[in-house]
């Protein structure tokens, strides 16, 4: 089963987000993100291919990287590497009550003042 997550840089007060299907649970997407996306400038690329299926240490393949034959440690985004409709997978802007009224996301990783936190749907911080 999936663990669907909300991947967001913020900027004064709005989320540039995108949607990442697998494996955001705290205990893994957390330390991902913090070990391989771990600047301001690092974030926003990683936000800049849109909607992803999951998210590794890498976002640029070396070699033959398909959505259903991904490399390993690379990133999988819908449509880079599925072919989907840029509209549909490009990231979106909201507010904070937006981001958090999102029912598609489980959890919610905000880059903010220099590191990842994150947040439950609910909005509350979690601590790790």
């Amino acid at each position: 089963m999936s663990t669907n997550s909300g991947i967001a840089l913020r900027s004064g007060e709005t989320f540039q987000t995108i949607y990442c299907h697998w494996d955001g649970h705290p205990k893994t997407m957390l330390p991902m993100l913090r070990e391989n996306y771990n600047s301001l400038e690092l974030a926003a690329k990683l936000i800049s291919y849109g909607d992803a299926s999951s998210i590794d240490k890498k976002l640029e393949p070396t070699g033959e990287h398909t959505f259903m034959k991904p490399e390993d440690d690379v990133c999988v985004f819908y449509h880079r590497d599925r072919g989907d409709d840029w509209l549909s997978c490009q990231s979106v802007c909201y507010t904070k009550k937006e981001l958090f009224d999102q029912s598609a996301f489980e959890y919610v990783y905000i880059f903010e003042d220099g590191q990842w936190n994150v947040y439950k749907r609910n909005g509350e911080r979690i601590y790790i």
